[in-house]
Order: structure tokens, then sequence, then C-alpha cells
């Protein structure tokens, strides 16, 4: 009985061994849109141009039709993962708070997964999956998956430094200003102008002829992670945004307001639909100081004076067109060699 049992267990392991790898192997996605991931494609970015929160359960429900239809979509799958990241990230629009919220870092998470799993060489894939790798290990209290996230995300880095420096430090500015990776967080800040415009120390000029260098750029490495495009009409201006509310938050209010007003730098500047927002900004740094240090309330986090990652702002800050730029731009269907930088 036991050479029997022995047999069996050998049997098992052996058919195991051939079976796992079909479940580890990589997936194949796909690049052919039915007319529902058209239309579902179509609907996401409408109405992420145009800010319309409210539009997201709706948004979820055409892609998640796509996804029925085709599960190796992967502009699909993608867009299911910034679709939940933007719903989680601009709460502070929700009037009444809502605990469900969280629930989107776990689904945003799982499609970021799976888009990983079919193409692990776009380095915005790997920057995202990083990114809420570690808010998911921060809402766990789970230390693994956030150091896993912080070791993707340091991936993500070299795969694509002037897109993913900004996503991480991105993060990073929620982190208490006397943590080492808020620190990390600004210098990376810097070192994003450094790596867009090919210089070094840029910090020590007006950033004037960084600047050009990188509107004239035609290197998409380049240009999609430091200027503005359609997919995201208002790139530089939010990343001032950020930039400055990280070096208020640190107590450096004059280089903060030095920072800010990079933003006007844009063409479209004053196309801006968060233009206001700055200049509020500007004028109120001092206090915003005291403002940018509080901790989160998230039950009244619709009332409080927060960071650019924590408001209504986090995502839109950047994707937002105004009602003028819709209307004059409108949807575009971004072919594969533009959309994919890396397969």
């Amino acid at each position: 009985m036991k050479k029997v049992a022995i047999f069996s267990v050998i049997a098992f392991l052996t058919a195991c061994s051939t079976i796992v790898p079909l479940f580890i192997a990589p997936k194949e996605y796909s690049t052919t849109e039915t007319p529902l991931a058209v239309e579902a494609n179509k609907y996401f970015w409408d109405n992420y141009h145009q800010g319309n929160y409210d539009s997201i359960p709706k948004i979820v429900e055409k892609l998640n039709l796509a996804l029925q239809e085709n599960p190796n979509d992967l502009k699909i799958t993608v867009h299911l993962g910034f679709v939940h990241i933007w719903a989680l990230s601009e709460r502070q629009r929700i009037k009444t708070a809502n605990p469900s919220t969280i629930e989107h870092i776990f689904l945003s998470k799982r499609y970021f997964e799976e888009a990983y799993l079919m193409n692990p060489h776009d380095p915005r894939v790997v920057g995202f999956l990083a990114d809420i790798s570690m808010i998911e290990g921060d809402q766990l209290k789970n230390k693994k998956i956030q150091t896993e996230g912080y070791y993707t995300g340091l991936k993500s880095i070299k795969m694509w430094p002037q897109f993913n420096k900004f996503t991480l430090g991105y993060l990073f500015s929620n982190l208490d200003k006397s943590d080492e990776k808020f620190k990390k967080g600004i210098d990376w800040q810097y070192e994003t102008i450094d790596d867009c415009a090919c210089e070094k120390d840029t910090k020590k000029t007006d950033y004037k002829a960084a600047i050009e260098k990188i509107r004239k750029s035609k290197d998409p490495l380049i240009y999609r992670a430091c200027w503005n495009s359609w997919t995201v009409p208002h790139n530089w201006e939010g990343f001032c945004m950020n930039w400055g509310d990280m070096l208020i938050k640190n107590g450096e209010v004059k280089e903060g307001i030095r920072i800010y007003n990079l933003a006007k730098e844009s063409d479209s500047y004053n196309e801006w639909p968060y233009k206001s927002e700055l200049e509020i900004r500007i004028q109120n740094a001092s206090k915003n100081v005291a403002d940018f240090n509080k901790p989160i309330d998230n039950q009244n986090i619709n009332t409080q004076n927060v960071i650019m990652l924590n408001s209504k702002m986090s995502c839109t800050g950047c994707h937002q067109m105004s009602k003028n730029e819709f209307e004059k731009m409108g949807y575009k269907e971004l072919d594969n060699e533009n959309y994919f930088l890396k397969k």
C-alpha cells in the first residue's frame, strides 16, 4: 500500500509539473478591437478628458462588457486599471464618504497585474502596478506587498525614468515630510526635468532652456512623459502643480512658488481647467504649509485643503481638457504603435 501511495504522489507531482507552466505562462494580448471595445474606449476617453467623475460606473460597465467579449484586450484591461485609480484618487469629489471606495485599490491592482502578464515590457504598466501595489500594501499594513511594489517601481524607473520618477514621486507626496521616501520623491521631480531635457543640474537655472528642449523634442520617451499631448493635454501643468505642492509641504515656500509658476510656460496654460486652483495655491502658499501636512481625514476629505494627489484633480489635473479643447480635439483612435511603447 505504501508503494502504491508513493507512486501515486510521484504521478501527481509529475502531472503537476506539466500543468503548472500552463498557469504561469505569459498571456498573449490582442490588438484587435471589437465594436464593443471601440465604443468603451471612446466613452472612457471622452469622459476622462471632460473630468466626468460621475460617469465612472458607466465607464466600468462598458469596459467590463468589452473585456468579457475579449479577455485578451490589453487596452481595455489597462483602461480598467486606470479608471479604478481615478475613482480612488479623486474621492474628494464624493459628497458623503463611502468606505467601499477602497475596493478600487484591489480592482485596479488586479487589472494591472493582468496587463503586466500580457505586456511586461510596457513601463507605464510596470509603474502603475508598482504604485497600486504600494497603496494596497499600505491599506492592508502588509510590508511584503509594499516592499515588492517599491522594487517594482525602481524597475519601472530603469525602464522609463522620465515617466516613472514622476509617478512614484507623486505617490510619495502622500508621505510625512520627514520620511526619506518623501524627500526622494522631491529629488525625483528635479531629476525628471534633467532626464527630459538631457541635462544636469537644471535646478540651478530658470528652466527656460530645458523647457524649450522638452517642447521641441521628437523623442516619444521625452515628449510623451514630459509635455502635453492628446492623451494628457495638461501634463506639464499638472506636473508643476504636484512638484510645487511637495515643496510647499516641505516648507520650501519660495521654491514652491517658483515651480508653480513654471506651469505658465505651457502653450495651453490658459485653457487648463485648474488654472485658478494653481493661482490660489500661489496666493496661499505660506498657509498651505500647515494644511498640506495635516493628516488626511477620509470621512471629511471633501472639505479638506489637500495636496494634489488627494484632491479632486488628482488625475484630471493632467488629463482634463477645457470645453474649448474638447470641442477642437475630440476623440482620437490611437494606433497600437503610438499606444504601446514596447512589447
